[in-house]
């Protein structure tokens, strides 16, 4: 996939239920195997507490298994399966289902890009969403509704006089007072990109803002995945910014970083208000 993280999701979970002795593995369609399936993408995804395992198998749907191959000497399939999370994004995945030398189930999942997870990290919120509000809003049978109360008219009622009718008050949005400044002990500015974030204005409110958009998604319930991704990133970005030789490269770096770093999706609780780079002028 172009623009996606490439790196390859590979995780082996191994059963707790130890198999017969000479037994063959649990097939790809059988339920314990995609039981294990859904544990381990759960777990990559991070902040499956507290959900049921209704709401799992219902938003973590694995259809169309089937077996590529099977090494009977190792006792081990290979599987290709449809992986539908949410209702609303859709991934082909590759799993494997086999016995160790102890009769231990072990299931491992390969081929999904750290890409692939965010996409599924959002799907599988927006499905949760959706499933609860569904329940939440679902009816119960209407009460008989009380006999209607007689209609009492009320008293005729002089109109007032306009000229007493005081004009509406007109309240203007004020600007925001909100302001930032470096992140950092301009004391100790050191490069060029230091040291013109604390000599150039718009420079410094875009690094501050940065800084604060960056400590709410950390502090937020982003996953362990995304909250690591996060990090890598910024440290990449920071690398990026001190290669501009000029403000306006700067400026703009800054811009699309705000922006950036508050797309990842929030897996419970709300998503932090961050600033917009079109915000700081």
């Amino acid at each position: 996939m172009s623009g996606k993280i490439s790196t390859a999701i590979v995780a082996t979970v191994v059963a707790s239920v130890l198999a017969a002795c000479g037994q063959e593995p649990p097939k790809c369609s059988d339920d314990d195997t995609s039981s294990l399936v859904r544990k381990i993408i759960l777990d990559q995804l991070g902040g499956g507490e507290g959900l049921s395992e209704k709401e799992i198998k219902d938003n973590m749907k694995i259809e169309f298994p089937r077996a590529s191959a099977f090494d009977e000497k190792i006792k081990k399939y290979n599987c290709e399966a449809k992986l539908i999370v949410g209702g609303m994004y859709e991934l082909p995945i590759t799993y494997e289902s086999q016995l160790d030398d102890k009769g231990q189930h072990i299931v491992s999942v390969a081929g999904i890009s750290r890409g692939d997870l965010f996409a599924l990290q959002a799907g599988m919120i927006e499905g949760i969403k959706k499933s609860r509000a569904e329940k939440n809003n679902v009816t119960t049978p209407a009460e008989a509704p009380p006999a209607p109360k007689p209609v009492e008219h009320p008293a005729p009622v002089t109109a007032p006089n306009p000229a007493s009718i005081p004009e509406p008050v007109v309240e203007k949005a004020q600007p925001s007072t909100k302001s930032w400044g470096p992140s950092f002990d301009c004391g100790k500015a050191s490069t060029f990109s230091e040291k013109a974030i604390c000599t150039d204005t718009l420079l410094g409110k875009l690094d501050g803002a940065l800084a604060e958009n960056y400590k709410y998604m950390l502090a937020s319930d982003i996953g362990d995945g995304a909250r690591n991704d996060l990090k890598a990133t910024q440290k990449k970005w920071l690398g990026e910014r001190n290669k501009c030789a000029d403000n306006q490269c700067l400026a703009s770096a800054y811009r699309k970083r705000i922006d950036e770093v508050c797309e990842y999706p929030v897996i419970s609780g709300v998503h932090p208000v961050c600033t917009s780079s079109d915000d700081i002028k």
